[in-house]
């Protein structure tokens, strides 16, 4: 990854997790990384960045047992979540560790998320993860990841979720997907009726036109405008790190 491209990557990372706190996936936590290609170095915001107000410049570099090879903050402590996966997934170049509040609900009920939503079909197989801790150790980590297996994500019971991707437009994208999906899946239910879940060739057909490049790149943009129109994105290029969360 050459040096523009970098900075690009920086401005995407930014932008995603100011966006995923806009819409409440993130919180005062959570966060969100990105492989650097043909290296054994992620980005990743940094633990004292606020997610409200994270700039290019609260974005740090690391490699993959989470020393800090640039930034002027250390990396989140759960930084563990995304190393493992990235050792183990060479198709991942993304990860989105986040806090959704209706797929956390379901996981406290013990109600496995099914495909009930057209831009959330791709839901097959979400793994759980039981210790709801935080993941704040290598072995931690490896056990999440190992949880995660080739799956796109893991519910961390009590917790939150983690979602691994091809690029973190992509990961946004099933992040933002797969709350929506989770939460049309808990309204339904609320109806007190058997719920209609996708399946069968209508699952198949729902899925391969609602996961495509087109609708990633769509979703990241409405998410980007809408950012832009209300001020989420104002100052995202500033040079002074928002270190103001211990």
């Amino acid at each position: 990854m050459d040096q523009v491209t970098e900075k690009e990557v920086k401005l995407q990372l930014a932008k995603a997790i100011r966006m995923l706190e806009a819409i409440e996936l993130l919180d005062m936590n959570g966060h969100v990384s990105c492989r650097i290609l043909g290296t054994d170095r992620f980005l990743i915001n940094s633990r004292k960045a606020s997610r409200a107000s994270v700039t290019v410049n609260d974005i740090v570099m690391c490699d993959l047992n989470g020393k800090l090879l640039e930034g002027d903050s250390e990396p989140p402590s759960e930084y563990h979540i995304h190393t493992e996966i990235f050792k183990r997934r060479n198709d991942v170049m993304s990860v989105i560790h986040n806090h959704p509040h209706y797929q956390t609900v379901l996981g406290i009920a013990d109600v496995e998320m099914k495909p009930v939503f057209g831009i959330g079909a791709f839901v097959n197989n979400v793994p759980v993860y039981e210790k709801s801790s935080l993941i704040n150790t290598a072995e931690m980590g490896a056990e999440l990841a190992e949880s995660l297996g080739n799956e796109i994500s893991v519910q961390l019971r009590n917790h939150g979720t983690v979602v691994a991707a091809e690029s973190v437009k992509a990961a946004f994208a099933r992040s933002v997907f797969l709350e929506e999906n989770a939460k049309k899946q808990y309204d339904a239910m609320l109806l007190g009726q058997d719920i209609r879940v996708l399946e069968g060739e209508n699952l198949v057909r729902t899925r391969e036109t609602a996961w495509q490049p087109s609708i990633i790149r769509k979703v990241w943009t409405y998410h980007e405008e809408k950012a832009i129109k209300e001020g989420t994105l104002a100052g995202i290029n500033d040079q002074t790190p928002k270190t103001v969360l211990s």
